[in-house]
């Protein structure tokens, strides 16, 4: 009687392949020694010995074999040298583009608490106006009309996003790309183009500028903002997940409450809070559409710059900033949180 049988053994920098395919019982089986460089040479040994198994054949791989593991941390970085002191110049050009990016923030914030009444002569620390704007009427108008728009937006544009993004799934493969390219074209189109636009179809249709018109575009330039994170989440989803629902017997819609919304919900909240920070933000567009009454906070900023800068100013612009800091990390932290 005969087995069949073939052990690889790791030696250092050698493999020793014995084959026992064709011994008797009892006999033992030659060793061939094959020298290797690197783990991928050794990994090429151990296919090509079990792929050149007979019909009867077996191969066994050695415990230590199962059990090894990398002999460093896989990592996604470039080998060599390609640093940042061998490419003259461009560290003292991040710098001075990070200076550039956010020293007028950090100034603005600092003359937020001036106590004189020159936007940008510093008179002492003060927290007066924060008090004057937090009393001011018509700032706490145009806040208002613009968390209104803003809410309404976020709502609209998350329901039309999730809709599209289902919808869009179940499309083929060239059909899902052009759509994504018509509900990303409001990106790369300038926004002068689009408020001109969009005011020439709102009197089309018989509307005048208000609440309405200003709703609906910012619903329209919302949606892809709500759009991209949730494509990017649901390209992470296993598509056992949805299989699996299927085979137990759940309806589409079934899977779609229970399977497909809770394993987009942190995407939908990113996208969310990312719609509503640029309708808070908007002006271009809300320029073209807004009446008297309607106005929102960053038209209102806008016409004060006009009349002459004060701190107030810069009071309204770092409660601004503030909010789009808060709402960009927690946004990061939803869309980058790892599946328990």
């Amino acid at each position: 009687m005969t087995s069949s049988n073939k052990e690889i053994k790791h030696t250092g920098e050698a493999a020793d392949i014995r084959t026992a395919a064709g011994t008797h019982d009892g006999e033992t089986a030659p060793v061939v020694h094959m020298d290797y460089g690197t783990a991928a040479e050794f990994g090429a040994i151990v296919e090509r010995t079990i792929d050149e198994r007979g019909e009867h054949a077996s191969a066994q791989m050695p415990q230590w074999l199962e059990d090894k593991q990398p002999d460093r941390a896989l990592s996604t970085r470039r080998s060599g040298r390609n640093r940042l002191k061998t490419f003259p110049g461009v560290a003292f050009i991040s710098v001075l583009v990070i200076l550039f990016l956010y020293l007028p923030m950090l100034m603005v914030v600092m003359f937020s608490f001036n106590g004189g009444r020159q936007a940008l002569l510093w008179k002492g620390f003060s927290f007066s106006w924060y008090g004057t704007v937090f009393h001011d009427p018509a700032i706490i108008s145009a806040t208002l009309t613009s968390l209104e728009v803003a809410v309404i937006a976020m709502v609209l544009s998350t329901v039309i996003g999730v809709l599209f993004i289902l919808a869009a799934d179940q499309m083929s493969r060239a059909g899902s790309a052009l759509a994504g390219w018509l509900i990303n074209a409001s990106l790369i189109i300038p926004e002068v183009v689009l408020g001109v636009a969009t005011m020439g179809f709102i009197r089309m249709i018989g509307l005048k500028p208000g609440l309405l018109p200003l709703i609906l575009a910012h619903t329209t330039f919302c949606i892809p903002f709500v759009v991209m994170p949730l494509r990017a989440r649901l390209q992470t989803i296993d598509t056992s997940c949805f299989e699996a629902a299927v085979d137990l017997g759940a309806s589409p819609i079934t899977t779609v409450r229970r399977v497909t919304l809770p394993l987009l919900a942190p995407a939908i909240v990113s996208g969310a809070l990312m719609a509503f920070v640029i309708s808070m933000d908007d002006f271009m567009i809300s320029n073209f559409l807004t009446s008297a009454g309607t106005t929102t906070l960053p038209i209102y900023i806008f016409s004060l710059i006009r009349k002459g800068v004060n701190p107030s100013i810069n009071v309204v612009a770092t409660l601004l900033l503030l909010l789009a800091v808060i709402v960009t990390v927690i946004s990061s932290v939803l869309t980058n949180r790892k599946d328990d």
